[in-house]
């Protein structure tokens, strides 16, 4: 999938660098492309720069300034059909599990490279089947 025309990218948002350089390499590994955000208008500098570049949204849920539900708002006035992939580490937050179940993906952290790369995968066939199905047969 590497360095090929048809490779996916994903947008990964963390605000804590270790982490976001973690899940980096573990999309790197599963063959996907990376661009990486440490914040929400980092993020929406990137979908601006990149309105069709980016496949896929892939922001942490509690971030200073804009959380990732506020983020996944503002990505969709820019690039409309873009999935969006939710993590957290505050799995039993009642806030964060408001916007988990409102979600159509989450991932609780710590996650290992295999389970994120599955999620991203499945988070991807959703959204292209969600497409084709808004498109008729």
């Amino acid at each position: 999938m590497t360095g090929s025309a048809t490779e996916i990218t994903v947008l990964v948002v963390e605000d804590v660098e270790p982490l976001r350089k973690m899940v980096r390499m573990m999309l790197l590994d599963g063959g996907y492309a990376v661009i990486e955000a440490a914040n929400a208008r980092e993020a929406i500098s990137a979908l601006e720069q990149h309105p069709h570049g980016i496949h896929l949204l892939l922001t942490d849920l509690v971030m200073p300034g804009m959380n990732g539900a506020e983020l996944a708002r503002e990505a969709s006035r820019i690039s409309p059909a873009l999935p969006v992939l939710f993590m957290s580490g505050y799995a039993d937050d009642p806030i964060v599990q408001d916007l988990a179940d409102q979600a159509s993906s989450f991932v609780a952290k710590p996650f290992t490279a295999p389970v994120l790369v599955a999620k991203v995968r499945e988070t991807l066939t959703r959204s292209a089947s969600d497409d084709r199905n808004r498109l008729g047969p």
